[in-house]
């Protein structure tokens, strides 16, 4: 496999991954209804998400690839799977939170992977196309840092007042 097919293999594993987290992101946004903030942060991310995925999907064509049905269709049933892991749960939204923080930090380092393969192999329009969605994720991963703490107390709050 040259560099660049395996570029383009890795871009394919960022594009289900994203497309996965679309999925995610689309049930835990609405699942937020009763906390704003939360619910807010998480359509914006979810609006990130999308155009990652067709920035992504760009840097594939660019390289003359075509995004991965096969990858795609197991990010979904990955995201299916996730969604029923939680969504029983009584304390699914700290549930939730603990898991997009790990995903973020997931993304964090697929992406510097995605820079330096990039740079290693002189395409320089898609390192810098991967910087930008890496500092969106870096962005949410620190949200997500921050509100952890808060998410629990408040969970924490209605189980001793229920």
């Amino acid at each position: 496999m040259s560099g660049n097919e395996t570029l383009i293999a890795w871009l394919n594993d960022a594009y289900a991954l994203e497309q996965e987290l679309i999925s995610v992101l689309e049930k835990q946004a609405s699942d937020a209804v009763n906390y704003p903030y939360i619910q807010s942060r998480l359509e914006q991310h979810l609006e990130e998400t999308k155009r990652h995925a067709d920035i992504v999907k760009e840097c594939v064509e660019t390289l003359g690839g075509s995004t991965s049905v096969t990858k795609v269709a197991m990010g979904k049933i990955s995201a299916m799977f996730a969604a029923m892991g939680t969504a029983a749960a009584q304390d699914e939204l700290v549930k939730n939170c603990l898991s997009d923080y790990s995903m973020e930090h997931m993304e964090i380092g697929s992406y510097k992977a995605l820079i330096a393969s990039a740079e290693a192999l002189g395409h320089p329009e898609i390192a810098n196309a991967c910087r930008r969605i890496l500092s969106d994720e870096e962005r949410m991963a620190e949200w997500l840092e921050q509100a952890i703490p808060s998410v629990v107390q408040e969970h924490l709050t209605q189980q001793i007042h229920a």
